[in-house]
């Protein structure tokens, strides 16, 4: 059977073909040149066939595009933005007239911010690898904490219910502040949903692997309509009461982001699955430190055509330009290519079956060869299905040299133009599973089978982090911290973060340094984790943006100074924090009778730029000050009573 529709797609295949253009003629590949001052963004694409251009512009929060900002005469190949300014980042639609179909994306800056805290994030271990793959998880953990992600980790046996996954991780969202993210680390449930057969086989109709349900925190998911037994594979079949959701479309907005690293019942590899495991942990963590000998390039390996218009690798055309640069995306083999040299991006597709693609190869081919790439997209029948023996989908993953992530891109279609100024893949995931902006969509879009292999929290670019952070702390003198540069010339400067457990969320306490030390002197007394975090300005073909490294953690038990006035008796145990504060500052103050104060907060030239006074109880007493208004610099401030003051300086951060 399988054999069968293979043979039917193929004579699809071979028809489009013959009468359409290339898949290239359906992307338009956005690049940008940016100029800070006087600020612009230069759009550039290839010229096409004789048609206007229309630009639509948005931020990257809004959720529609609004109406044309300007329409590009055929002759031209660029816009300039001028309607701009520099430290931002806006997301560029461009529609060929009359060619709905002929799109393309970029998400192009100038000078970016950084992204410094990226929210909260489940990891689900499989306790089957909570002992072999204990070292390369802590090493993972760490990585992940360091690129701003605050990591609750759960270690759980893969005989749970998929219902009992989702009671943590629901628990966890609504426990935890700023839950963006969960990733799964082995073969914990696979949650199976709907009654659709994307692919396009009535063989294949019934419930397909949904790990979308774990990222949905609302919505009604029933057991209770389905009743279908006509797929080939009786794991498809899905009827009332057998554990297979209803659903063929997420049913609410997918809230978090999810991916899984799973490399159960892959017997094509010579390895077993924890071996799969401490192979692709090797890889991820080499990549994380920019130690990878990988080039920014991209192919892709296309054996449909266009295929009656829905042009599946235009993916690959699209999606690459604004990440590597048209120059530097390529139409060749795909197996061979990944494993004769390196490449950050592929995309693949031809006529599936659940082990292999026409034009491609098969799971055996890809275990006897290296993926010397990091981010793999694949389409074809069948092996989107990917919770099967030997799957082709998960083979990139499995290889001697693994791939990093895979997903099945053509039905729908990925978006992943985010990435180019900082975003990780799992963003362009969730946009993906969610999407109702981007065209074309591509069939099956918002259904549940879209989904992520590999680790969600990787991104395009990482540069080489600063090393051997050490803490120095005298008793009542605060955290001394210093550290050694980054290997990388282009790093600019480096920042300073503060957490209360390991794998908590760090939070920014210092401005952009150009030092190789830093000194906090302000907090509440205890153990410390403090972070280092190198940045540079990294330039992509969408711009630019603050490129930050994986950071370097340590910890102390650090007592900070406090200022004890002896000649006024009714005030003692002066401190503020956080120090450097950004729109709070908080002072703490203990008084040993009520006494009305002053309270002064000058600039670093004496002048007075805040004036207020409070009445202090009897014991501690806490003032917030609203500071978020006051310029970049160092202030002082200054609490007054009886012609006698107390002063501590602070820092102001951007």
């Amino acid at each position: 059977m399988v054999k069968y529709y293979y043979s039917v797609l193929f004579l699809l295949f071979s028809y489009n073909i013959t009468i359409a253009q290339t898949t290239e003629d359906y992307a338009i590949r956005l690049t940008a040149i940016v100029q800070r001052s006087p600020p612009q963004i230069t759009l550039t694409w290839p010229k096409n066939s004789g048609v206007d251009y229309q630009i639509y512009r948005k931020s990257k929060e809004s959720s529609t595009w609004g109406s044309v900002i300007a329409t590009v005469l055929p002759a031209d190949t660029f816009y300039t933005d001028t309607h701009v300014i520099a430290d931002s980042a806006y997301e560029y639609q461009v529609i060929a007239s009359g060619t709905p179909d002929t799109i393309g994306y970029i998400y192009a800056g100038i000078v970016a911010p950084a992204l410094h805290n990226r929210g909260a994030i489940i990891l689900l271990i499989d306790s089957a690898f909570t002992d072999t793959c204990q070292a390369q998880l802590y090493q993972m953990m760490k990585d992940i904490s360091g690129d701003g992600w605050q990591v609750i980790r759960h270690d759980l046996s893969r005989n749970l219910p998929d219902t009992t996954i989702k009671s943590i991780i629901n628990k966890d969202f609504h426990t935890y502040t700023n839950v963006k993210a969960v990733l799964i680390f082995g073969h914990l449930a696979v949650p199976y949903s709907g009654d659709i057969a994307p692919d396009g086989h009535p063989q294949h109709m019934g419930a397909w692997p949904a790990d979308i349900y774990y990222a949905v925190t609302s919505g009604n998911w029933t057991d209770t309509d389905i009743d279908d037994t006509t797929a080939s594979d009786p794991q498809n079949w899905n009827v009332p009461g057998d554990g297979k959701w209803d659903q063929y479309a997420i049913p609410a907005v997918a809230t978090l982001q999810v991916s899984r690293i799973d490399f159960y019942n892959m017997p094509d590899f010579d390895k077993s699955e924890a071996q799969l495991m401490l192979s692709y942990l090797a890889k991820d963590h080499l990549y994380k430190m920019d130690s990878l000998p990988m080039i920014h390039r991209g192919l892709v390996s296309d054996n449909f055509g266009t295929f009656g218009g829905e042009a599946f690798a235009a993916n690959g055309w699209r999606v690459f330009s604004p990440l590597l640069g048209r120059e530097n995306v390529y139409d060749i083999p795909f197996i061979s290519s990944l494993n004769d040299s390196s490449y950050q991006w592929a995309y693949g597709c031809g006529p599936g079956a659940p082990t292999s693609a026409g034009g491609i190869g098969s799971t055996a081919d890809i275990s006897y060869n290296n993926m010397n790439v990091i981010f793999t997209m694949l389409f074809g029948s069948w092996f989107g299905d990917w919770n099967e023996q030997n799957n082709f989908l998960r083979a990139p993953l499995c290889a001697n040299t693994p791939a990093l992530t895979s997903c099945w891109a053509g039905r729908p279609n990925w978006f992943c133009h985010h990435m180019a100024l900082g975003e990780n893949i799992g963003y362009a995931a969730w946009l993906t599973q969610n999407n109702n902006i981007y065209t074309p969509e591509g069939y099956g879009a918002q259904f549940v089978h879209v989904a992520l292999l590999g680790d969600l929290t990787l991104r395009t670019d990482y540069i080489n982090p600063p090393g051997n952070l050490s803490i120095n702390n005298p008793i009542h003198s605060g955290a001394l911290l210093s550290w050694t540069v980054s290997p990388d010339t282009a790093v600019i400067g480096y920042y300073v973060y503060r957490s209360d457990s390991l794998f908590g969320s760090y939070q920014k306490i210092s401005s952009m340094l150009t030092t190789t030390s830093y000194t906090d002197s302000s907090g509440k007394d205890g153990l410390k984790y403090y972070m280092v975090r190198a940045v540079k300005l990294q330039h992509t073909p969408s711009g630019n943006y603050y490129n930050l490294s994986i950071g370097i953690t340590d910890s102390a038990t650090i007592s900070y100074p406090d200022l004890y006035v002896t000649n006024l008796q009714s005030l003692s145990g002066l401190s503020i924090y956080p120090n450097p504060a950004q729109n709070s500052l908080n002072i703490h103050v203990h008084s040993t009778n009520s006494a009305k104060i002053i309270l002064i907060v000058n600039d670093q030239n004496g002048n007075k730029v805040l004036l207020t006074s409070h009445q202090l109880n009897l014991g501690d007493n806490s003032i917030s000050l609203n500071v978020s208004k006051l310029q970049p610099g160092t202030y002082t401030v200054s609490l007054s009573k009886d012609n006698i003051i107390v002063t501590k300086k602070w820092i102001k951060l951007d």
